[in-house]
């Protein structure tokens, strides 16, 4: 009940109104998110290092803004009066970005020619410049959580149900945002309507709280003594576990559950909306009172070994052909269930944290910060480490088995050395097994398998698998699960046509590396060339389709680039004679779709000396009027526009 003279700040209706602003405001944070993600791969460009860089400058800003946030949120006299104030920043700083991305392509275009064959120096920059652009935001927003909590935590008896509560509140703001900046917003408003859209929704989350707050008092403490130092560190542990995983969960089964679609986008985002919404199921039912009664150590520890099971299972099931049977159900029944617990597992350990009227800001904020430390060092940690070294299915495992081990400590807690010495060997068995388990497999090697296609090599890098071999009598190049091209007589043809029309070429760039035909070639016919390649295993399998590879990538004339292709061109300030650009059907892999637009070939055309070739290989797998299409936007920028037939009936050349 109320104490007497309470104002209607403290009742069933003001917490809910707080619970509404804080929806708004999970939905602005998940806008920012998907604009500022896409602002900066147009910049960085769509390799992984580039988005691994966004992902680490805004989180780093998230951490730090919650173990900042909670401190100054125990230290004021109203800490939704400064929630308030939060939101409103964040809209201004958010409104601010365009401007501040303005200078960081700036600055980037002008360290890119320099720094290109320097991928440990540009990979810094790229954090450098992402922590610039998003930390002024990123910080404020990281503050928003532990500071509603301290406020909550006033009118309730259990720190923990509010954390859950918000935690939930937001989470259901962030499928809402997710969705609405995905399909809608960004389609109708392009990226700066969709920024200010955000904008709106933070300012008006700022304005409620600020009137809200005229109406509440100081409050006495009316919660708990804070517990033992070791549960709290207990639950920062957890936290920290939680965020590293749960990242690595997410591009991992992005990876395998994508692999052979040809479509990563629409894999990501069913998996954005089905953690978003497994998270924010399982603070509900936290809320709802599941995992509040006994031990929490005890349910912390239930929930790593779920979501290690579950984890480890899912990988199998995927590994085993599942997501070939139906790319719908597998993520229900490997993504869902394992987030539902995973959004039990933060109320959970908040509890042991927040146990104290006069520090609850700080210490959410502690636990929020070990949680987003994890997810940041989780964004190196798998796919620039786990990933090339094991593959994805094994480090899927291995992220199981630390979910596992943990749990297993938790539930042998209090129980003396001894009682640690069975989950740890079990452990440690449990990781010989999984690293030589031939039931953790690459869907994508599997599946030319059981086509019965023969691999002669098999790799992962930390942008896709890659296979090579050969169906029938016919060589192949796998990414991510999918055919991107052939060795076919079309291919031995990509350099010739452009030296026929500039026969005194002297230089080319040679953009899509694939099985190395145009890049061959171009070298053969004299000229000094650049071939741009995004995926760094991929001509590592030159020499299982030529078998003079060694000596064509030693050729002095010849230089080899890891980039996004698109972001080569717009940033190098080289020129050529000839382009060749020889990407693989939009149809297999949607992320090439960019390399058929204007602005790709304005920035090809700026590229080139004068009278130089612009020459691209169009397949006929697509329709007649996406065929069109990219014919019309091709001539826009190059009306001068010759077309060849293929001689092996699979595609035109257009130059």
């Amino acid at each position: 009940m109320e104490r007497a003279g309470s104002p209607i700040g403290h009742d069933g209706h003001m917490r809910r109104a707080v619970l509404l602003i804080f929806v708004l405001s999970g939905a602005a944070g998940l806008v920012y998110e998907v604009v500022w993600a896409r602002e900066l791969v147009l910049v960085f460009g769509n390799t992984t290092q580039a988005v691994s860089a966004i992902l680490t400058g805004f989180f780093a800003g998230m951490a730090f803004g919650s173990a900042a946030g909670g401190r100054l949120a125990d230290r004021v006299r109203s800490p939704l009066r400064l929630y308030g104030l939060l939101e409103i920043a964040i809209a201004l700083v958010a409104l601010a970005t365009p401007a501040l991305f303005s200078a960081v392509r700036a600055s980037y275009r002008e360290a890119y020619p320099a720094l290109e064959s320097a991928p440990v120096a540009l990979a810094l920059v790229r954090f450098s410049l992402s922590l610039v652009a998003l930390a002024p935001a990123t910080v404020l927003m990281g503050a928003t959580l532990p500071t509603l909590s301290r406020h909550l935590a006033r009118a309730s008896h259990d720190v923990s149900e509010a954390f859950g509560r918000l935690y939930a509140a937001n989470t259901v703001g962030a499928i809402v945002g997710a969705a609405a900046s995905g399909f809608v917003l960004i389609e109708l408003l392009g990226l700066n309507g969709a920024l200010v859209v955000g904008a709106g929704c933070s300012l008006s989350a700022g304005a409620v709280a600020l009137l809200l707050a005229r109406g509440v008092p100081e409050r006495t403490a009316n919660v708990a003594p804070r517990k033992a130092g070791r549960e709290r560190r207990v639950a920062l542990v957890v936290a920290f576990v939680s965020g590293l995983t749960s990242l690595g969960y997410q591009v991992l089964w992005t990876r395998l559950l994508s692999s052979g679609t040809g479509n990563t986008t629409y894999v990501f985002t069913t998996i954005l909306v089905l953690f978003l919404v497994g998270i924010a199921v399982g603070a509900l039912l936290f809320s709802a009172g599941l995992g509040r009664g006994g031990r929490p150590t005890t349910w912390l520890g239930a929930c790593q070994l779920a979501v290690g099971a579950i984890a480890l299972l899912g990988t199998v099931l995927i590994g085993g052909g599942l997501v070939d049977l139906s790319l719908e159900a597998a993520p229900l029944l490997t993504v869902l269930p394992a987030t539902l617990v995973m959004g039990l597992a933060l109320p959970i350990a908040s509890g042991l944290v927040a146990q104290r009227d006069e520090s609850v800001g700080t210490d959410t904020g502690l636990l929020l910060g070990a949680n987003t430390l994890g997810i940041v060092i989780g964004t190196f940690v798998v796919p620039f480490v786990l990933v090339p070294t094991i593959g994805s299915p094994r480090s899927a495992a291995v992220l199981a088995i630390l979910n596992l081990v943990l749990g297993s400590a938790l539930l042998g807690a209090g129980r003396g050395a001894r009682a640690a010495i069975g989950p740890a060997f079990v452990a440690a068995s449990l990781v010989v097994v999984a690293v030589g388990s031939p039931l953790l497999i690459d869907p994508g090697a599997a599946r030319i398998a059981r086509g019965g296609g023969q691999l002669f090599a098999s790799a992962e890098d930390e942008i896709a698998s890659v296979q090579s071999g050969q169906i029938r009598n016919d060589l192949h190049l796998w990414v991510a699960g999918t055919s991107m091209t052939a060795l076919t007589i079309d291919a031995k043809f990509m350099a010739l046509l452009p030296v026929i029309v500039r026969p005194d070429a002297r230089s080319a760039l040679v953009i899509a590396f694939g099985m190395g035909s145009s890049y061959r070639a171009a070298l053969r016919a004299g000229m000094n060339v650049t071939g741009v390649e995004l995926v760094p295993t991929v001509p590592r399998m030159f020499g299982y389709y030529y078998a003079d590879a060694d000596a064509v990538l030693e050729n002095p004339r010849g230089h080899l680039v890891i980039a996004d292709g698109r972001n080569h061109v717009e940033l190098t300030h080289d020129r050529y004679d000839v382009v060749i650009v020889d990407p693989p059907p939009p149809i297999r892999s949607a992320g090439t779709a960019v390399l058929y637009s204007r602005e790709f070939y304005a920035a090809s055309a700026a590229r080139l000396t004068d009278g130089g070739v612009m020459m691209e290989w169009m397949p006929y797998l697509q329709t007649m009027d996406e065929f069109r299409s990219h014919v019309r936007t091709f001539a826009d920028v190059f009306p001068k526009l010759l077309i060849a037939l293929g001689p092996g009936h699979s595609g035109v050349f257009m130059l």
